[in-house]
């Protein structure tokens, strides 16, 4: 049986992939995130509150699984924390359990944290650096955290930021100001460290708001911080915003990211022909259906499907899954996942593995 022999580091490839060059098989990307404690045997709540364990996680899912890259955080939360909320750290997700604006006066005593001493944020970056000092020769170091939507709502509450939307705009926007500003502060400092940077903006759905609040209240936002990003990294950041946002990729293609990572609610096809030739994709294996519920079998046919649709988009593409990666996602189905980029896309892609029919 011939065993595919990779002869490219996993920085190498993904470089290769999103700039048009030859590469031995196609990146896979996977947001490990809190399935890392699950590697090394601790809980959700002692790995997010040690950064030693943090970067001990990720090195050895990355070890373990042979994904292109790995990430420290802060996630969805991380910055709404440095704000001032406050998180719960149950053995699953971590979730906000009190947002620190309550009323419109709150917002007038709250700054701009400090990414060396505010929250955890000094946890995710001396995370990252123990990372990049092991491993960072070979494998890409991102850091993914909310994008101003999201992190509005996470120091707001969901609700009551959308109903803001409508009933007071120019507070809206006062709260998208602070973490924007937030938003950048931490990414310059992770940036320094030798950081990617990631932007998770789930709340900003459309399937959470109309594409002409996505205009007004999210779009002006996330092109301030990627400009910023750019502007010190020397490349824009990615983007996901989870759920349909197929109404608003051009607009999510205009804030000049450089990647998009979509949604499985969407069609990669259709964002190739719309998108492709100002962005690269990422996605978007099933999280849920495929890759927690699913069998070894039905991750490989579901990568096989990705990367018939994704496999020539102009800008480039890379296999993931369509958000982040479910906790207790049985080992042996992220194994198969890599082993269909192993398989399935090796160099030069062959459009005959990966057909529809096959992926049927």
């Amino acid at each position: 049986m011939y065993v595919f022999a990779e002869t490219m580091t996993s920085k190498e490839r993904t470089v290769a992939a999103l700039t048009g060059k030859p590469y031995d098989r196609i990146p896979v990307n996977l947001l490990i995130s809190d399935h890392a404690a699950r590697v090394i045997g601790v809980t959700v709540g002692e790995y997010n509150n040690s950064a030693r364990l943090m970067a001990q996680g990720q090195i050895a899912a990355w070890r373990r699984y042979g994904a292109d890259n790995v990430n420290t955080g802060p996630g969805l939360t991380g910055i709404a924390e440095a704000i001032g909320s406050r998180l719960a750290f149950p053995d699953s997700t971590p979730y906000v359990a009190d947002h620190v604006v309550k009323e419109e006066a709150d917002l007038d005593r709250l700054t701009v944290p400090d990414p060396e001493r505010h929250g955890r944020l000094p946890l995710f970056l001396e995370a990252a650096t123990i990372v990049l000092k092991e491993i960072g020769d070979q494998v890409p170091l991102s850091m993914t955290t909310s994008g101003p939507f999201t992190t509005a709502a996470g120091i707001r509450g969901t609700e009551q930021f959308l109903r803001d939307l409508h009933r007071n705009p120019a507070f809206a926007h006062r709260l998208l100001r602070l973490v924007t500003d937030s938003i950048i502060r931490f990414a310059t400092a992770a940036v320094g460290v030798g950081a990617r940077i990631g932007l998770a903006d789930p709340t900003a759905s459309g399937t959470m708001i109309s594409p002409r609040q996505f205009r007004e209240f999210a779009l002006p936002y996330l092109r301030e911080v990627t400009v910023a990003v750019a502007r010190v990294a020397g490349f824009p950041p990615s983007l996901h915003i989870c759920g349909n946002t197929s109404k608003i990729w051009p607009e999510m293609a205009d804030t000049g990211v450089s990647v998009l990572s979509l949604d499985d609610a969407v069609d990669i096809a259709e964002a190739r022909r719309l998108v492709g030739d100002r962005v690269a994709l990422l996605g978007n294996v099933r999280p849920t259906a495929t890759m927690f519920m699913g069998t070894p079998d039905d991750v490989r046919a579901n990568a096989r499907e990705c990367l018939a649709k994704g496999w020539d988009n102009p800008k480039g593409y890379i296999l993931g899954l369509g958000c982040g990666l479910p906790i207790d996602t049985p080992p042996e189905n992220i194994h198969a996942l890599v082993e269909a980029a192993r398989t399935c896309g090796r160099w030069p892609l062959d459009p005959a593995n990966f057909s529809r029919e096959q992926a049927a």
